[in-house]
Formats: C-alpha cells, structure tokens, sequence
C-alpha cells in the first residue's frame, strides 16, 4: 500500500463460511463435524443447519439437522484462504458476485492432506468469502445505520485485483 493511498480504501476479507451439507442426520453428519473440527481443515467447532422445509423423496424432514457449518474471521480466515489457494489456484468469473464476495467447491476434504479413512468415506465443501473495507459496520451497527456509498463497495474487479495480489489466484473466464 502506498504512502498516499487512503486506509480506508483497504480490502480486507471479513469472513469465511465453510459449509458441508451432507443431506441427512446421524452417524454422517457427526463424521462431517468431525472432519469440519480438524485442524487441517477449521479447526474449529461447527454449527448444526437445520433443513427448511420437507422433501419427502429425499426423506428430509422440516426441522432436521443435515449439514454443518464454520465460520473463520480475522488470522484464521487469512490461513484457510492461503492453505486452500495453495491447493485450487484458479476461479472463474461466475464465481464472483457484484458486491466483493465469491464462492467455491471443494471436492475432497483428501486435498487438505488428511488420510482417506474408509469409515469416514469422503466430503466435499463449499467455502464462501466476504471482504469488506474499513467502515462497513456502518450498515451493520444498531445506533445510526447508514448505507456504504457506492463508491465505498467492493466490485468484482476489485475483488479480483485483490485475490490476485494477495493470494495469487488466477481468474479465469468460463
């Protein structure tokens, strides 16, 4: 960052959301939470996620608990993007929404360098990133919500710009 560049300007990421949706209760989401818990991986305990309503030929009923969920910020957030840009360096454009957020895939919870178990079989996750600039919780605070001007919001260039320089992550279009 240069000397006459604003702070305020800066991009930085507010969260990670590590979701792995196993599609039913049990034995297999414990597994999941497990696996979410490893340091490797979140080190961290996650969250249960209740299904929303009923869908009778998958046997998932309103109420029930069938994924699970960590969400990293600040230090941890930072590792996890480094340790899983190591492993997937590139995304694509449709990856990228209009306000600085992307999301993507992880097919085998194997890439983290955790030894496939046959007993735990093996889970896919989706990752979600938030980055926001200095001052974004203005919209968020109780006493005096404002909206972020549009020229305070992260764009999707920005946000590549930002991933490039950062992590080194290539983008790419479809």
């Amino acid at each position: 960052m240069g000397s006459n560049q604003n702070p305020m300007r800066r991009i930085e990421v507010d969260k990670v959301v590590i979701n792995m949706g196993v599609g039913e209760s049990g034995e297999k989401l414990a597994k999941a939470e497990k696996l979410l818990a490893e340091p490797a991986i979140a080190g961290q305990k996650p969250i249960k996620i209740a299904a929303k309503r009923t869908i009778q030929p998958f046997g998932i009923k309103r109420g029930e608990a069938i994924a699970c969920k960590v969400t990293l910020r600040g230090a941890r957030a930072h590792d996890f993007l480094t340790r899983v840009f190591k492993i997937q360096n590139k995304l694509y454009m449709s990856q990228f929404d209009t306000s600085g957020n992307f999301s993507f895939g992880i097919a085998e919870h194997t890439d983290f360098g955790i030894r496939y178990d046959p007993n735990v079989g093996i889970f896919g996750m989706d990752v979600s990133v938030s980055l926001k600039r200095p001052g974004y919780r203005i919209k968020e605070r109780r006493i005096q919500r404002k909206k972020v001007p549009a020229r305070h919001r992260i764009t999707r260039d920005e946000c590549i710009a930002f991933l490039e320089k950062e992590y080194g992550v290539e983008v790419v279009a479809e």
